[in-house]
């Protein structure tokens, strides 16, 4: 076995028995709950019912939002490589959302829409500027993409022709890092979302709630699934995308 491998496998180990120490030393199971402790609430919450039906609710809004800024970002990242007055047009809004605590756009929107769909519009705002520039990275006019798309017209691939099987396959990659990393995004606020806003159905409402009733074992229950879920959501995503990418090659 390599010694890279022998960290992957160890690592979570590692940081089960660190968080056993701290527990140990702080030993107030109000502030840090054992491991165990954690994992037996797990296995009593996922029995209900009410505990799928939010995650069910929190999956949704993640790839409804994700959705919503992979094709808007696409469209406008494609308009701007195309157009030099537009990129310049989207420049400073792209930078002022980037610049934005997600606190500071999760606060008013509570204001302006349903609890539903706050987690939803603050997840397109703050995964737009990363979608558009990655597709703005891809199908910008470089030397070599140029000189492809020379060679393809003089074959007669015009238009759309050359749209689809020289520009598109040219920026896939570049797409395809941003479009996953704008998915990882979109589960970070989301949940941040949902702990404000407090939708009826969510897996942050659940934490929100258990923390008002000082129930730790229950909110680092909820959070630790909540990241297993995600990350194995973001694992499964990035193999199909590197797969597309390779068949593309």
């Amino acid at each position: 076995m390599k010694k890279e491998s022998f960290c992957k496998i160890i690592s979570p180990f590692f940081l089960i028995l660190a968080w056993y120490a701290v527990a140990a030393i702080i030993s107030a199971p109000l502030i840090l709950p054992y491991p165990h402790t954690v994992l037996l609430r797990l296995s009593q919450l996922v029995r209900t019912g009410l505990f799928w039906k939010a995650f069910a609710f929190t999956f949704s809004r993640v790839i409804i939002a994700f959705l919503i800024s992979l094709i808007t970002g696409f469209f406008l990242g494609l308009f701007a490589a195309d157009s030099k007055a537009f990129a310049a047009f989207l420049e400073f809004p792209l930078g002022l959302v980037r610049a934005t605590p997600v606190i500071a756009l999760i606060l008013p929107a509570l204001f302006w829409f349903t609890s539903g769909i706050v987690p939803v519009f603050v997840a397109i705002l703050m995964c737009l500027p990363i979608v558009i520039t990655a597709s703005q990275k891809g199908f910008f006019h470089s030397p070599e993409n140029l000189e492809k798309l020379f060679k393809a017209n003089s074959r007669g691939f015009t238009g759309l022709k050359a749209f689809f099987y020289i520009r598109l396959p040219a920026a896939a990659p570049a797409f395809a890092s941003g479009a996953e990393s704008a998915f990882g995004i979109s589960w970070k606020v989301v949940a941040a979302g949902e702990v404000l806003s407090l939708p009826r159905y969510a897996a942050g409402s659940l934490m929100q709630q258990a923390q008002v009733h000082l129930e730790s074992a229950e909110v680092l229950a909820v959070t630790c699934f909540l990241v297993l879920f995600s990350w194995l959501c973001q694992f499964a995503f990035s193999k199909i995308s590197s797969k597309n990418h390779k068949k593309t090659l």
